[in-house]
């Protein structure tokens, strides 16, 4: 199953060339994970946030304009013992074009202990509804 967040592109996110910048890319990713973290029920409140980043990665495949918007659907493509692996795809909502494709391997983590730490059952079952 994919996730889905809908965004509209920003004038601010634009650069002197008139498309998007690269690195508003990235901050759509990071709104869909979010979205989907908390959409998924994977953790009850956001100001309980176990998590990490150890990998990001955007594969920018059309250039994204002022006004447009996107849908991005994502999931699961790896579940790790103390990570796993979401997969996103950006598209252009009315063309349908695919613009972007990106990942980012997620660890969940202990701040106190400063260490990884194993997902839970509870976890591991909610992102497998989202396993591709």
């Amino acid at each position: 199953m994919n996730h889905i967040t809908e965004l509209q592109t920003r004038y601010c996110e634009s650069d002197a060339l008139g498309h998007i910048n690269s690195v508003s890319y990235f901050i759509y990713l990071e709104q869909a994970r979010v979205n989907f973290i908390l959409d998924s029920k994977i953790i009850s409140n956001i100001k309980d946030w176990p998590f990490v980043l150890a990998s990001i990665r955007c594969d920018l495949k059309r250039q994204i304009y002022i006004n447009d918007f996107l849908l991005i659907k994502s999931f699961i493509s790896e579940i790790n013992q103390s990570s796993f692996k979401l997969e996103h795809e950006i598209y252009n909502k009315d063309s349908h074009e695919l613009l972007a494709v990106g990942s980012v391997v997620i660890v969940h983590f202990n701040f106190d202990e400063q260490k990884s730490v194993v997902l839970s059952s509870d976890m591991r079952k909610k992102l497998k509804e989202f396993k591709k």
